[in-house]
C-alpha cells in the first residue's frame, strides 16, 4: 500500500480530486480514483458452517474449527474495509475484484433469517456468525453512501454509473440481502432500495428482468414436482425439504420486495405476476405441503411452507393495493386500474384454495366498495360477478365458491396449523337424487360402487388396489386424481397396481359367526338348509323333476311341443298385403315422360321397331299349325342350342358386314385355304407364315383357352 496525504481542502467530489504523492522528492498528481490507492491483499471468501443432514443442526466435527479460523480471517477483511480512507476505499473495491467478491460470498452462502434458530443453537458459531453478519451489512451501506462527510463524497451521477458499471450492486445482491437480513432489517433494506435506485435508474430494468427470472424459478419449482408424480417416482424427504426451503426462500424475497420498494409493483403488474403466484399457491406449495406431512406430520417444514402461503398472499395483496391506490390517487382515471382489479381477482378463481385463503385474510369486499364509491363508470356486470363469487350471500360462511370455510385464526402460527388441516379442498355437493340412493345403499354396495366408477376411467388397474385407494380418500374424484397426478401414499406407490380382489371366504365369515366349522358347497349361501328356513329353487326327491314325465309311454303322450310348434307357425300367417298400385302407375307415367324427352332419329326409330317386332314375335311361340298359341312360363334355364344358333348368326351378320360377304378373310389374308389334301396356293401359305410370325404381337392369341375358362365359371352363356 502506498502511503499519501489525502487534502480536499476545495471539497471536490472524489471523480475530481487528485492526490499529490511524493515518492524520492518527485512529486505528481493522481487522481482519487486510482489502482494505486488500492488495497493490495487477497480477501477471504465467505462458506457456509456445517450442518448436520438429519436435523439441520449445526454439526460439531473438525469441520467446524476450520470454518472458524476462515470467518475469523473474513471479519478482519471486511473491518479493514471499513477502515479504509474514503479514496482507499472505492478504489479497492473498483480495481481489487477479490473485495466485492468477498461480501457477494457472504449473502450467497449466509442462512435465511428464517433459519436463524440453528445458529443460535451453538454457541460457538453465533457470536462469529453474528459480527461477520454485522459487517458485511455495513460495507454495503457504506458502497451507497454518498456523501461521509464535506471533505468525502462522490457525485450522484458518478456513483450511480460506478456502482452500475463495476457490478459493484446488483440485482441477485439485492435479492439475497432480502433474504439473508430480511424483516428484522426492514428498515435498513427500504432506505437502501431507495438510495440505489434514485442513483441509478437503469436499475428498474434489470429488476424487471430478475422479476422475470423469479416468475420461471415458480414454474421451474412447479414442473419439478409434476415431473416426478407423472414418471412415478418416489421422491426423498431430503429432496422435499430443499424444495420447501427454495420455495420459501422466493415467496420471501418476492413479498420483501414489495414491502422495500413499492415501486416495483407495477411492473409486477405489468409482468402478470399475480397470475404465477396463484398457480404456485395452488398446484406447488400445497402439493409439497401434502407430501412432507404424508412422510411426516410434525416436519418443521410445513411451518416454512405455511409461512410461505403467507408471504405469497401478502404479496398479491401488493400488486392489488398498487391498483387501489392508483384509484384512489387519480379519481378521474380510475376505469382501468378498477378493471384491471377486477380483473385480476376474477382470473385467479380458478385456483380455489389460495383465493379462499385470500378471503380469509384480506376480505374482498372492502375493496369492491373502494372500487364502487371511486369508479362511477366501472362495469356492474364484472362487480357482481367477482362480489358473488367470494362474499355470496351466506352470512356464516361469507364465501361461497364451493368450499367450506374454516375459523379465520388470529396470528400466522395458527394460520399454518388451520392451512395444514384444509389443504385438501371439502366440497359441498348439493343434495339430489344421486345423494338419495347413496344414502340406501350399504357400506360394501358403496364401496363397489365407487370401485367401478374407478375402473370405469382406469381399467388398467386391479379390483383390490382400487380398493385400498377407494379406502383411503373421501371420494371418487380425489381417489382418480392422486392416481393420475402419481400423489398417493408410500405404502400405495410400492403396492402392485394390478392386484386382484379376492373376497372374504363364507364358511370363514360363517365359522366366526357362529362357531360351527362345515364343509359343504352349500355352507353360508341361500340353499343352506342350516342356516334359512325357506331356500331357494327346487328340492328334488327321487327320480325326474318336478312336472316332467315319470317313464316312457308318458313321455311320447306328450304332444304339448305340436301345440307350441302351431303356436310359433301360426305367426307367420299374420301378413298384411299392402300392395298399392299406384307406384306402378306412377312409375309408367315418369318413363312415359322420360321417353318422350328423348327424341330418336329416323335409323333409330326404324331400328326400334324391327327390335320391338322381333320381341313380339319371340314372345308369342306357336304350335305345328302356324298358329300362335298362349305365353309358355319362362324356362328355368334356356336352351344351349338356341343360345349357340343365335350367337353364330349374330357372328356371321357381323362379318358380313365387315368384310362384304364370303367366308374367307380375302386373297391377301386367306389362311384357311382349301379342304386337306387337295393343296394350297403360295398366297395362303404366305399369309400362314406371316399369322404364325406376327401373331404375338397381338393379344389374340389363347382365345379358346381363355374362353373355355370364362364358360366354366359361368361368366358366358354355353
Amino acid at each position: 500500500m502506498v502511503f499519501a496525504a489525502c487534502e480536499n481542502d476545495k471539497n471536490l467530489p472524489l471523480n475530481e480530486l487528485m492526490i499529490l504523492l511524493d515518492e524520492d522528492g518527485v512529486k505528481r498528481s493522481i487522481p482519487a480514483l486510482n489502482e494505486q490507492w488500492k488495497d493490495s491483499r487477497i480477501f477471504t471468501r465467505y462458506s457456509s458452517f456445517p450442518i448436520r443432514s438429519i436435523d439441520g443442526l449445526v454439526d460439531e466435527c473438525a469441520s467446524l474449527d476450520q470454518w472458524i479460523s476462515e470467518i475469523g480471517w473474513f471479519i478482519k477483511d471486511m473491518e479493514g474495509l471499513l477502515g479504509l480512507e474514503h479514496f482507499r476505499f472505492w478504489s479497492t473495491l473498483v480495481y481489487n475484484r477479490g473485495a466485492i467478491e468477498s461480501v457477494i460470498s457472504f449473502t450467497q452462502a449466509a442462512v435465511p433469517y428464517y433459519l436463524a434458530g440453528v445458529i443460535r443453537s451453538s454457541p460457538s458459531v453465533f457470536p462469529l456468525y453474528s459480527a461477520a453478519h454485522r459487517a458485511t451489512l455495513q460495507v454495503i451501506c457504506r458502497m451507497i453512501t454518498q456523501k461521509e462527510s464535506d471533505r468525502c463524497w462522490i457525485s450522484r451521477e458518478f456513483m450511480g454509473d460506478l456502482l452500475y458499471k463495476h457490478y459493484l450492486i446488483s440485482i441477485p445482491l439485492l435479492f439475497d440481502l432480502l433474504s439473508v437480513y430480511g424483516r428484522d432489517n426492514k428498515q435498513v433494506l427500504t432506505l437502501m432500495f431507495q438510495t440505489i435506485f434514485k442513483l441509478q435508474p437503469k436499475y428498474g430494468q434489470d429488476l424487471k428482468v430478475g422479476l422475470k427470472f423469479l416468475q420461471t424459478t415458480f414454474k421451474t419449482i412447479q414442473q419439478q414436482i409434476e415431473t416426478d408424480r407423472i414418471e412415478g417416482n418416489v421422491v426423498s424427504s431430503a429432496r422435499l425439504n430443499d424444495l420447501a426451503i427454495y420455495a420459501m426462500d422466493c415467496c420471501t424475497i418476492l413479498a420483501l420486495l414489495m414491502e422495500c420498494h413499492p415501486e416495483c409493483r407495477w411492473i409486477c403488474s405489468e409482468l402478470e405476476l399475480e397470475q404465477s403466484i396463484t398457480s404456485f399457491y395452488d398446484n406447488t406449495i400445497v402439493l409439497l405441503y401434502k407430501n412432507i406431512h404424508a412422510m411426516d406430520n410434525e416436519s418443521p417444514y410445513l411451518t416454512y411452507l405455511n409461512s410461505a402461503r403467507m408471504e405469497l398472499l401478502s404479496a398479491f395483496r401488493g400488486i392489488v393495493n398498487f391498483q387501489l391506490e392508483t384509484i384512489l390517487d387519480k379519481p378521474e382515471r380510475s376505469l382501468v386500474p378498477a378493471d384491471k382489479s377486477l380483473c385480476i381477482l376474477t382470473e385467479c378463481l380458478s385456483d380455489p384454495v389460495f383465493v379462499k385463503d385470500y378471503q380469509r385474510h384480506y376480505p374482498v369486499e372492502r375493496d369492491l366498495d373502494v372500487i364502487k364509491q371511486a369508479c362511477r363508470n366501472v362495469d356492474t356486470f364484472k362487480l357482481d360477478f367477482v362480489q358473488q363469487a367470494y362474499c355470496g350471500e351466506d352470512e356464516e360462511n361469507g364465501f361461497l365458491n364451493g368450499h367450506k370455510e374454516a375459523a379465520i385464526p388470529e396470528d400466522d402460527d395458527s394460520f399454518g396449523e388451520a392451512c395444514g388441516g384444509v389443504l385438501e379442498e371439502e366440497v359441498v355437493e348439493e343434495a339430489g337424487p344421486t345423494a338419495a340412493v347413496e344414502e340406501t345403499l350399504s357400506s360394501d354396495q358403496l364401496i363397489e360402487r365407487n370401485v367401478q366408477k374407478v375402473l370405469d376411467v382406469l381399467p388398467h388397474l386391479g379390483d383390490g388396489y382400487v380398493r385400498k385407494i377407494i379406502c383411503r380418500y373421501e371420494n371418487v374424484e380425489q381417489a382418480i386424481a392422486a392416481v393420475l397426478e402419481g400423489n398417493l401414499p408410500p405404502d400405495l406407490i410400492e403396492a402392485d397396481p394390478t392386484e386382484p380382489y379376492i373376497p372374504p371366504d363364507k364358511l370363514d365369515t360363517n365359522y366366526l359367526e357362529t362357531g360351527i366349522d362345515r364343509l359343504n358347497i352349500y355352507d353360508g349361501d341361500e340353499f343352506d338348509v342350516m342356516v334359512h328356513d325357506e331356500i331357494k329353487g327346487v328340492m328334488k326327491k327321487g327320480k325326474g323333476m318336478p312336472g316332467q314325465p315319470k317313464n316312457l309311454k308318458e313321455m311320447l303322450d306328450d304332444k304339448s311341443h305340436v301345440q307350441e310348434m302351431k303356436s310359433r307357425y301360426q305367426d307367420y300367417t299374420n301378413v298384411c298385403d299392402e300392395y298399392d298400385d299406384e307406384y306402378d302407375d306412377s312409375f309408367d307415367a315418369m318413363a312415359e315422360s322420360e321417353s318422350k324427352s328423348v327424341r330418336l332419329t329416323a335409323a333409330m326409330r326404324n331400328a326400334l321397331v324391327d327390335e320391338l317386332d322381333d320381341d313380339e314375335d319371340d314372345d308369342e311361340p306357336e304350335d305345328d299349325s302356324g298358329q300362335p298359341v298362349g305365353k309358355k312360363p319362362l324356362d328355368f334355364c334356356e336352351n344351349p342350342e338356341l343360345v349357340r344358333q343365335r350367337y353364330e348368326e349374330k357372328r356371321r351378320s357381323k362379318f358380313q358386314a365387315k368384310h362384304g360377304g364370303g367366308v374367307a378373310t380375302g386373297p391377301d389374308k386367306d389362311v384357311v385355304g382349301k379342304a386337306k389334301g387337295q393343296g394350297q396356293d403360295k398366297s395362303v401359305l404366305l399369309n400362314r407364315k406371316h399369322k404364325a410370325e406376327n401373331k404375338s404381337s397381338r393379344a389374340n392369341h389363347n382365345r379358346k383357352q381363355g374362353a373355355t375358362f370364362k364358360r366354366n365359371k359361368g361368366m358366358i352363356p354355353s
